[in-house]
């Protein structure tokens, strides 16, 4: 890891994500046109983002229940641990993501709040976790990192990985994602992602990475992911890609772009118009 490298002239892992989402993202994030970084105040999903990401730094409490006083703990019910684990992740919600959520409304963000405890107790959200019972008992035996961040001058790269797991053996990046879970395996995009903090933790601890876990939480489903030549490629050939986007080429739209939902959809029409009527001329 070499921390004094300068880190804007480095590729994150976030941007090869966005590049594989829509090529676009990268250009203008890179022109210096950055998406707003706070919630919105009508802005519920925001929120709940928020929320079940905080979810999957604890889920594992839920699936195999916390030990910290083992005596005192034999003596609660299980609804009142899940209780106890979901008022953490509330009540330190604002604090963690202070930037994000400074903006948002005290009375949207308490509802946000009640809601999100009542679907995770009273829902099927329980009992199919009940089943993700692998990656928990690895954080349960070796702990784990939160957000380690990771820096390679050769490959030119960076990334801040949710969580690594050190065991005697190995290096396990794993990823939280709140979005939708696919019928099996793992997302194209996710799989590249695990293959990227493969390649940086390869380069900084002189180790091979074999697998990965992406955590789907709200499905809840925690996918293994074995880490592959060809996502490795993907990782390598995008890092190239998205370094030739930011030094100022202007790339084509994402086959999938959500453009509907896009901070960058009108910039991204002007300079279109423009680019065609340079080529016109």
């Amino acid at each position: 890891m070499l921390d004094t490298q300068d880190r804007s002239t480095l590729v994150k892992v976030s941007e090869l994500t966005h590049y594989l989402l829509c090529p676009r993202l990268v250009y203008f994030n890179a022109q210096g046109k950055q998406q707003p970084a706070h919630v919105q105040k009508n802005d519920r999903s925001a929120i709940e983002h928020a929320l079940f990401k905080e979810l999957g730094f604890s889920w594992q409490k839920l699936c195999l229940g916390d030990q910290e006083n083992v005596p005192k703990s034999r003596d609660r019910k299980p609804d009142e641990a899940i209780a106890q684990t979901l008022a953490e992740i509330t009540d330190d919600l604002e604090l963690i993501y202070k930037n994000e959520l400074g903006s948002v409304s005290e009375d949207l963000l308490e509802r946000v709040k009640t809601d999100f405890v009542t679907l995770i107790s009273t829902s099927e959200w329980l009992g199919r976790l009940q089943s993700n019972d692998e990656l928990a008992l690895l954080e349960r035996s070796f702990g784990f990192e939160r957000e380690r961040s990771v820096i390679s001058q050769r490959l030119g790269l960076v990334g801040s990985m949710d969580k690594l797991i050190r065991t005697g053996d190995e290096h396990i990046p794993c990823i939280i994602k709140t979005g939708r879970c696919p019928a099996y395996s793992v997302w194209k995009r996710d799989r590249m992602q695990l293959a990227a903090y493969a390649l940086l933790l390869e380069d900084a601890y002189e180790t091979t990475v074999q697998r990965g876990f992406v955590e789907y939480i709200r499905a809840p489903e925690v996918r293994t992911a074995v880490i592959k030549r060809g996502d490795r490629a993907l990782a390598l050939q995008t890092v190239k890609r998205v370094k030739r986007v930011k030094n100022g080429l202007f790339p084509d739209k994402g086959e999938h772009a959500p453009c509907e939902h896009c901070a960058f959809a009108a910039q991204c029409e002007t300079r279109r118009t423009l680019l065609s009527r340079l080529l016109m001329r």
